[in-house]
Parts: structure tokens; C-alpha cells; sequence
């Protein structure tokens, strides 16, 4: 009996099914590369947001003014001077942070509930040495409107 036919055959089958390991190898590093990147504009957006908070309360441990003085549930941006080594309030956008994220904050009254002293979402009676902040971020993650949000109460204490 002749094999070499069957060999033939066998060689066509075997390159077949390294082709189709090699593409499925390859979509898989392209899905793993996709998926790193955004889990590291996600870390990254965390970090501008903690940062966002921190520089808010660098503000407010300067005066309890910088802001108690803002416009409620207003969108604020931040600036970081190197002259005077200082965060600044700004009014309008400053721009992105290395091109991707769009940092913004913004203030809300609190509200206490009479009673029991806890805060509350609606109604209340407000306390003028406690604010809301809210910081977030925003980025766009191959055509995607991507946000992360923190929130955090500051007081005048």
C-alpha cells in the first residue's frame, strides 16, 4: 500500500490547525492588549480624581472660602500653578490632562435632618460648615465617553 497520499493530507490538516491556533492566539493577545489599556486609563482616571479631591481639600485647608464661596452644583476645573506652587480654581476649562482626561468638580449643599442630625438627600435643615464634592473624570476609550466619579464631604472644621 502507497502512504504517501496520506501524508500529503495529514501535512495539509496539521498546517490548517496551526493557522487557525496561530489567529486565535493572536485575536487573544489583541483582546488582552484592549483590555490592559483600559483597566490603565481606569487606574489613571482614579488617580486624577484622588487627586482632584486632594487638591480641593489643599483649598480648603487654605480658606474654608476658596469653596464655601462657589456656586453650587457648578462645574469647576483645576489648575496647578509651578510658579507659586499653588492649585487655582479655575472657571473654565484649562484643557486635558496628558491629552486624554478632562478633570471637573463641583460642590453641593448638605442638608441635616432635624431629628437625628444625619444627613440627608432632600429636606433638612443645612449645615453651612459641611459640602459635598463631587469630582470627576472624563475620557474617551476608543470612541467610548468613559467617567469616573468620587464624592466626598469637607467641613470648616
Amino acid at each position: 500500500m502507497d502512504n504517501k497520499g496520506v501524508s500529503l493530507i495529514e501535512v495539509i490538516v496539521v498546517l490548517g490547525l496551526l493557522a487557525l491556533v496561530i489567529t486565535v492566539f493572536g485575536r487573544l493577545n489583541a483582546v488582552f492588549s484592549l483590555s490592559v489599556s483600559s483597566a490603565s486609563l481606569n487606574v489613571r482616571a482614579n488617580a486624577v480624581a484622588v487627586e482632584t479631591m486632594e487638591a480641593v481639600r489643599f483649598l480648603r485647608d487654605d480658606n474654608w472660602g476658596n469653596i464655601s464661596g462657589l456656586s453650587p452644583e457648578t462645574d469647576y476645573y483645576l489648575s496647578f500653578s509651578d510658579s507659586d506652587k499653588e492649585w487655582h480654581v479655575e472657571y473654565s476649562n484649562p484643557g486635558s490632562i496628558d491629552g486624554i482626561f478632562l478633570r471637573k468638580f463641583s460642590t453641593r449643599s448638605v442638608f441635616r435632618d432635624s431629628v437625628t442630625g444625619q444627613i440627608v438627600s432632600s429636606g433638612g435643615i443645612p449645615d453651612s460648615n459641611i459640602l459635598r464634592v463631587d469630582a470627576e473624570v472624563l475620557w474617551n476609550d476608543r470612541g467610548n465617553q468613559k467617567n469616573y466619579k468620587l464624592t466626598s464631604y469637607f467641613s470648616d472644621f
